[in-house]
């Protein structure tokens, strides 16, 4: 010890004798010759895409918040923020760190921008334009994700940290038209260099392997997914809605925005293995009312619009190809659940803890976006038509990996016999169904349409025991959601300390920061 102590002594006076003496190479002294010192837009945008992709999906961020809030799954412990007591942590790091990833988007933004770089990197990775508009577009993808959580969120001076560092919020009107406006922008410069015969990324590109016109169809498809929700506030977007299907919107599976995950091992296991796997968090499984949507059931007073159907999802999605096992009741307190699970028999309960499952296995895909959703949007905006309807259905069959053995024919027999409001609600409970581990688009379609009518609300009873006693579905106490399920979520507690006079501005303009408040396109207001 004294010799080190002796050393450390002989270096220290050294270190302060060469600084003295060599004070005007202070700079080359101290960098490192093996650190890189200008960023790779190849490497920021695989980053954020992977971000985006294994974080966003993941059995905190996804698991925890939207695929609870849309009823897809029910917690098997810890059954609180079934109830809406979701937890501080998980929203303030959705909420913080998804920015941070849109971060890199925006320093490719930035680099291709900038006079005094913007040449150097159209050399390195192809063209400023084709950067910018690719790295817009995954921008808008995770802006419209956080807009739709939230409701007004930092827009305009969002990931500018050194001029803005307390951003201002913008109005979600406002946030939706400057996406809208940018995915215009965005596919029409790409549409250019594609025809051009310019190239995308040659690395770095994990959605479509710098093929542009894939993205083109990426953006415009997202323009027509903005433009319909708008559209329920203000019809005059359904205009803009057509436009982006006019443009080019995804015409088949292969279009699919999608971050292919592949083995075990990071980074390249998908993130609900790695829950379920390499972290242990077997604690969901599906929703009960999901499960008997698929067995083509009704249930209490909800009225299955595909009754006597037997969707073929299921066994992809249960392993039980006898269509006899059931989901967890939703909302249920920790000891109603765990009774339940208890006494069902593992012969009754469906559990997700097995690779064969798809949602369960390590290549299990994160979707951002894909055709089928496409599909059930087209036939919406087109009167419901019937077509798109059929060719919405056939997809997401093909991309689950279901055998169809007539279930299609079946469904479009009792489709040509609906009235409108029934085709609505078809069309959406089938969108609903397509959805899975797509939680937030499912949710957020709940919010906009009320379908499927599956879903349990405050106050209705989720289950009746063997015996006959009811359980009603009850929220954790200043967590309630009025009438009708969660309608957003509460902006971070950490916003209310590190940027406290815009994020309270945003409340007020708002209404409140409740789950009770509904977002502009779901017509604001408390429900």
């Amino acid at each position: 010890m004294k010799t080190i102590k002796r050393y450390s002594v002989i270096f220290t006076a050294l270190a302060l004798f060469m600084l003295a003496g060599c004070e005007k190479d202070f700079d080359k002294i101290n960098t490192n010759p093996n650190a890189p010192t200008e960023a790779s837009t190849a490497a920021l945008l695989s980053q954020a895409i992977r971000d985006l992709a294994y974080n966003d999906f993941d059995v905190w961020y996804s698991a925890r918040q939207s695929d609870l809030a849309c009823q897809h799954f029910s917690q098997r412990n810890y059954t609180s923020e079934d109830r809406y007591s979701f937890r501080v942590n998980v929203t303030d790091g959705f909420f913080r760190n998804n920015y941070l990833y849109l971060n890199n988007l925006q320093q490719i933004i930035n680099l291709n921008t900038d006079p005094a770089t913007k040449d150097k990197y159209a050399v390195l990775y192809g063209s400023n334009t084709m950067q910018i508009a690719v790295a817009e577009i995954m921008k808008s993808w995770g802006l419209q994700l956080l807009t739709d959580y939230f409701g007004d969120i930092p827009y305009k001076q969002a990931l500018q940290l050194e001029k803005y560092p307390q951003p201002a919020y913008d109005p979600q009107k406002d946030v939706y038209d400057g996406l809208i406006s940018t995915l215009d922008k965005a596919a029409a410069d790409l549409t250019v260099l594609n025809d051009e015969g310019a190239s995308g990324f040659t690395s770095g590109d994990l959605l479509y392997n710098g093929d542009l016109s894939q993205w083109i169809k990426f953006a415009n498809s997202l323009r027509l997914r903005l433009a319909l929700r708008a559209s329920n506030v203000d019809a005059s977007y359904l205009a803009i809605a057509q436009d982006a299907i006019a443009d080019g919107v995804f015409e088949s599976n292969d279009d699919n925005a999608r971050c292919e995950f592949s083995t075990s091992g990071a980074p390249n296991e998908a993130p609900w293995y790695n829950g379920f796997f390499v972290s242990g968090r077997n604690d969901f499984s599906f929703c009960q009312r999901f499960i008997e949507t698929l067995k083509g059931n009704s249930y209490l007073n909800w009225t299955n619009p595909f009754e006597g159907i037997q969707d073929p999802r299921y066994p992809v999605l249960t392993l039980n190809a006898g269509y006899t096992k059931f989901g967890v009741p939703y909302g249920m307190s920790d000891g109603q659940t765990q009774s339940w699970w208890s006494t069902s028999g593992s012969s009754k309960r469906i559990s997700l803890y097995n690779t064969a499952n798809p949602l369960t296995s390590p290549n299990f895909p994160s979707t951002f976006l894909d055709y089928p959703t496409v599909c059930f949007m087209v036939s919406e905006i087109e009167g419901w038509d019937a077509d798109w309807f059929r060719n919405g259905i056939v997809a997401s069959l093909e991309q689950w990996g279901a055998e169809d053995n007539g279930y299609v024919d079946a469904v479009m027999a009792k489709f040509a016999d609906a009235t409108t409001e029934q085709k609505k609600e078809m069309v959406i409970t089938q969108k609903y169904i397509h959805l899975v581990k797509q939680s937030a688009e499912a949710w957020a379609e709940y919010r906009r349409t009320g379908y499927p009518k599956s879903l349990v609300k405050p106050g209705e009873v989720t289950y009746v025991k063997d015996d006959g006693t009811e359980i009603v579905f009850t929220p954790v106490p200043g967590s309630e959601s009025g009438a009708d399920i969660v309608a957003r979520f509460k902006y971070p507690s950490s916003e209310y300390t590190l940027n406290e006079t815009n994020v309270k501005a945003a409340v007020v303009r708002m209404g409140e920061d409740s789950h009770a408040q509904r977002v502009w396109w779901d017509g604001g207001g408390k429900q």
